[in-house]
């Protein structure tokens, strides 16, 4: 089910993210970046809080206290990334992409480690979240290396909401197909 409402709420904010970058048109590395989208890129992160605290309840329910702890360790960082937005987005997109990108390859990271982690221990379904955390920590890289850039472009963090949306919902139904049925006699 949180696979599900993470692929939701992504799309929510991707949609919302474009909408409120839109009268910002193209941004430079000196751009003042609306208030609407400030707010969004500082709630972003902390979705990921909120969802890493609820996974960290489940893991703990069901005796995996290394997922804990990794999930705990991505809700710390989450948490850092949405107060680095607040801070940095008055600089304008070249710190926010910065920022993106840096949490981007970290919780990609976590996220692929994870989902190892529950596929090692029998859980089906998390091959998604492997390609998943890859692709983060790939595309991490590359929103880095777009800061540096003359002409600057948030709207690759609303795609990159959007991938992380198709992953989750693909999650989502694996997870629900590998679920035990049970028959009442």
């Amino acid at each position: 089910m949180l696979y599900l409402v993470r692929a939701v709420l992504a799309l929510l904010w991707a949609g919302s993210l474009a909408v409120a970058l839109s009268p910002a048109g193209d941004l430079t590395a000196a751009s003042d970046l609306p208030g609407p989208a400030v707010v969004l890129l500082v709630l972003y992160p902390l979705l990921d809080v909120a969802a890493s605290l609820l996974d960290a309840r489940t893991q703990r329910a069901l005796g995996n206290p290394g997922n804990v702890r990794a999930q705990l360790v991505n809700a710390v960082i989450s948490t850092g990334t949405a107060v680095a937005v607040a801070l940095g987005a008055g600089g304008g997109p070249a710190p926010v992409l910065r920022i993106f990108g840096v949490w981007a390859v970290l919780t990609g990271a976590i996220q692929s480690a994870l989902a190892i982690n529950r596929l090692r221990r029998g859980m089906r379904g998390q091959w998604p979240m492997i390609i998943s955390g890859g692709l983060s920590s790939v595309i991490g890289l590359t929103f880095v290396k777009q800061a540096a850039a003359s002409e600057l472009s948030l709207t690759g963090l609303a795609g990159y909401a959007v991938g992380g949306a198709i992953l989750y919902l693909l999650s989502a139904a694996r997870s629900y197909r590998a679920r035990p049925v049970s028959v009442d006699a």
